[in-house]
């Protein structure tokens, strides 16, 4: 009886501890989609300017990853700040509904150059 106690006690605190939700801050991201898989229209309307910046750099060192060109260092703040930039023009350039991931690769290829800095 004592082990049903614990079992249920046990269950009870992983699933409060579940229910706690990401307010934004202190670096959790306040949706559990990954910024790759999230929409231009999100980048414009959804996402605040922290998520975004946080997206930009996940998406940066993803795009860097898969060519390969050292895709586990951060990148600087200037190139991050650029590559968001251009992120937000070219999705003010195409279908809101297009996923992030895709165009930050794009984006990457097309400036390798710079972005590899």
């Amino acid at each position: 009886m004592r082990r049903a106690g614990l079992a249920v006690a046990a269950v009870v605190v992983v699933l409060v501890s579940g229910c706690g939700g990401s307010d934004g801050g202190g670096g959790e991201r306040s949706s559990s989609v990954p910024y790759g898989a999230r929409t231009c229209s999100d980048w414009a309307g959804r996402m605040d300017d922290t998520e975004r910046w946080d997206a930009a750099e996940e998406l940066l060192v993803n795009a860097k990853g898969t060519d390969g060109a050292e895709g586990d260092r951060a990148p600087s703040a200037s190139t991050l700040k650029q590559f968001s930039s251009d992120l937000d023009t070219l999705c003010g350039r195409r279908a809101g509904d297009e996923m992030l991931a895709p165009l930050a690769d794009e984006l990457y290829t097309l400036n390798r150059a710079y972005y590899s800095i």
